[in-house]
């Protein structure tokens, strides 16, 4: 049944949102998703291992994602000539898996849409690099951070690095007091979300008591989420920016790309409406500097900007997703940003950069690392 549904909704795609919404109350999600994703699975029947001649003697593993997406990391290695082979972490010889693998490094792009899905990969990757000792791209501290908005709040407040100011309760009554005298409008987001799936902007007092009760009672549930993935005991409050701009500044390795997402109604995460122009120097500069700072060199930082000309960092993601080939063009033409240390300025590079949604950068990346390592 699920998987003649998830046929049925991939190729009807007018099917209404509520209708679908509606039948996925009654449906196990973790299921329905595998079978959408491997409908949709990018290059379906990719060989789990390289056969080609390999032009380097470096050997990557690929961790193997729900949604497929790790198979850009295959193409991206096919169009290098490095060699791979993808390992399932989901299953429990895992460790096996990466003792017998002979990779130099592994490249990961977990599934975090639910947070069982999180937990886990956040659990073994942190057995991988810790007690196991490998090198995984992106870097542990980025993928901790990635699709958990407690943790990126938290990381930019110790960091100092400027954002919305952001109140996170782990306590009912602490909750309320702040709900009965907070400014209004205030945003409440859940921990996992994209696309401002789990994103309320909240105007009366009603609404935000609604909202604690619900966070320390029954759980709060992220639109079009599996029924038993609440977030119950904890509530994450963020401060309200009206007629900010949005950015999205992304740096792989030297490389750095810029475009604004254009907002409709009141969000701008989701809408796929985007304008491609030079990116400021500004922001330009703070992505450096927050990526420098972190130790990143796989990271999308999504930059509020308000009316008065200040900045601030929304997220901070170390995988995302494209749906467009290019992700910075100037005078329509794609291309990257670089920093330019003899001039202390950015230039802008013409080319094609954005190869199999940047996993050609991304694995680049990784060969200079381990390049680095043996000089």
């Amino acid at each position: 049944m699920l998987s003649k549904l998830a046929k049925a909704l991939y190729f009807k795609r007018m099917v209404p949102l509520s209708l679908k919404t509606f039948l996925l109350r009654y449906l196990p999600q973790d299921r329905y998703l595998r079978h959408i994703w491997e409908q949709e699975a990018p290059y379906p029947g990719i060989e789990d291992v390289s056969t080609y001649p390999p032009k380097t003697d470096v050997r990557l593993g690929i961790i193997k994602s729900h949604s497929y997406w790790h198979q850009y990391y295959a193409v991206a290695c096919r169009d290098m000539g490095v060699p791979y082979c993808t390992i399932d972490i989901e299953r429990t010889d895992w460790i096996e898996q990466i003792q017998s693998s002979g990779c130099d490094a592994f490249l990961a792009w977990p599934t975090a849409c639910l947070s069982i899905w999180k937990q886990m990969f956040d659990e073994r990757l942190s057995i991988l690099v810790g007690p196991m000792g490998k090198l995984v791209h992106p870097e542990p501290m980025a993928l901790w951070i990635w699709a958990s908005k407690r943790r990126t709040s938290s990381w930019l407040n110790a960091t100092g690095f400027p954002h919305p100011k952001t109140w996170i309760f782990y306590e009912r009554q602490e909750a309320l007091k702040f709900a009965e005298t907070t400014e209004l409008p205030i945003v409440t987001k859940t921990n996992i979300g994209s696309c401002s799936s789990g994103v309320r902007i909240i105007r009366n007092r009603r609404h935000a008591r609604r909202m604690v009760h619900a966070a320390f009672g029954r759980g709060i549930l992220r639109q079009g989420n599996d029924q038993r993935d609440r977030q119950w005991g904890n509530i994450l409050f963020q401060q309200y920016i009206p007629q900010a701009s949005e950015w999205r500044i992304i740096r792989i390795g030297d490389s750095y790309f810029g475009y604004e997402k254009l907002r409709v109604g009141d969000f701008h995460s989701g809408t796929e409406q985007w304008r491609y122009v030079r990116p400021p120097d500004n922001l330009l500069n703070l992505a450096r500097d927050l990526t420098t700072y972190g130790g990143f060199t796989c990271m999308s930082i999504d930059i509020l900007v308000d009316t008065a000309g200040n900045y601030y960092v929304n997220e901070l993601q170390a995988l995302f997703g494209m749906l467009k080939d290019y992700a910075c063009m100037v005078d329509n033409k794609p291309g990257r940003m670089l920093w330019d240390a003899g001039t202390n300025s950015w230039i802008f590079e013409e080319g094609d950069f954005c190869r199999n949604r940047l996993c050609n950068l991304r694995v680049q990346v990784v060969l200079d690392i381990l390049a680095g390592k043996k000089t």
